[in-house]
């Protein structure tokens, strides 16, 4: 009888597929992590033995011209706390018989890994970027502060330069409102219609406009930062903008359309969102994971990709979101 030999079986005993799952696991988080967009440009903090994190925010100290002789007696100072909440856990499961397998002459394994961790990071992006526009329309946390804000125009779905100059009066709003645009990291996020109609702008391609010598032709088109804002290109954004989800579908069979209501909006005019990485923070519980079980009873491998992870908005005043009209009713 013939004494085969298996890689994935740790010191010759027991599921011969045991030493494999490192391996999946590596591949799914890999996946995940390449795919994701908006894991780097938000807070994110991982939540351990506990069901929510909590930010402390803190107003600005007060002052006064001082009067001789009268007491010090010491100003307030406003404080707040803002609370950001885990989400239900987000799966993704396959179930691959073994006679599949076994007919199959390629391998599926590692495509359906692929797969798995990319249906996670789109979940995972569009719920960041829905909070960050939803925080766009958030208020002020403190008398005298201010809230999110937008820059209006009719125009922005179909022009490339009325764009630019949103983006830049967006930035402008923000440093208007004491958010630290010179010194933390600014952002932008499109689909790739606007994106384009950007990038073929001559302001754009005359790369005297950006400060550059020299002229960028068709051929190597390009559009990285516009008023020191690294501008994303997504096609993330076309499932959030342009978008009424409110009353988001929900399947327990698990629908990939479904959406919690913490980031359920009418983003029916919504072109774009210019944010720091203040307007929204994730509480981390369970990273990406991934899980594989043979099955004998069912003749099959059930293989489990999960991630535990909440997104809530942090300080409005933050986000600008651009949009070509009203908030759809």
């Amino acid at each position: 009888m013939a004494n085969p030999n298996y890689p994935g079986q740790n010191q010759g005993a027991g599921d011969v597929r045991a030493l494999n799952l490192d391996l999946f696991s590596g591949e799914i988080i890999g996946a995940f992590e390449t795919a994701t967009v908006f894991r780097d440009k938000h807070q994110s903090k991982t939540l351990a033995k506990g069901k929510s994190f909590r930010f402390p925010a803190i107003w600005r100290a007060g002052g006064g011209y001082h009067t001789p002789g009268t007491e010090l007696l010491g100003r307030r100072i406003n404080h707040t706390e803002i609370l950001v909440t885990p989400d239900d856990k987000l799966v993704s499961d396959v179930f691959l018989p073994d006679i599949e397998e076994i007919i199959n002459h390629f391998d599926v394994r590692q495509p359906y890994m692929k797969e798995m961790g990319e249906f996670l990071a789109r979940h995972y992006d569009a719920n960041v970027l829905r909070t960050i526009l939803l925080a766009s329309r958030g208020g002020a946390l403190f008398t005298g502060d201010q809230g999110g804000g937008a820059v209006v125009n009719a125009s922005l779905a179909t022009d490339g330069n009325a764009l630019i100059d949103a983006i830049s009066a967006a930035k402008q709003s923000m440093d208007e409102k004491d958010v630290p645009v010179n010194s933390m990291p600014v952002y932008a996020a499109f689909r790739p219609a606007q994106w384009y109609l950007m990038a073929r702008t001559d302001r754009n391609l005359n790369r005297n406009t950006n400060g550059s010598d020299g002229e960028v032709s068709y051929k190597s088109m390009k559009l990285t930062t516009i008023d020191d804002i690294q501008v994303l290109k997504t096609n993330i954004a076309n499932d959030v903008y342009l978008t009424d989800n409110r009353a988001a579908p929900y399947s327990t069979a698990g629908n990939e359309k479904f959406i919690p209501t913490n980031y359920r909006g009418s983003f029916g005019a919504t072109v774009g969102t210019v944010w720091t990485p203040m307007a929204a923070c994730s509480a981390l519980v369970e990273d990406v994971k991934f899980q594989i079980e043979d099955q004998p009873r069912k003749q099959g491998t059930l293989m489990i990709a999960a991630l535990t992870v909440g997104t809530r908005t942090l300080r409005s005043k933050c986000a600008v979101e651009l949009r070509t009209g009203a908030i759809p009713a």
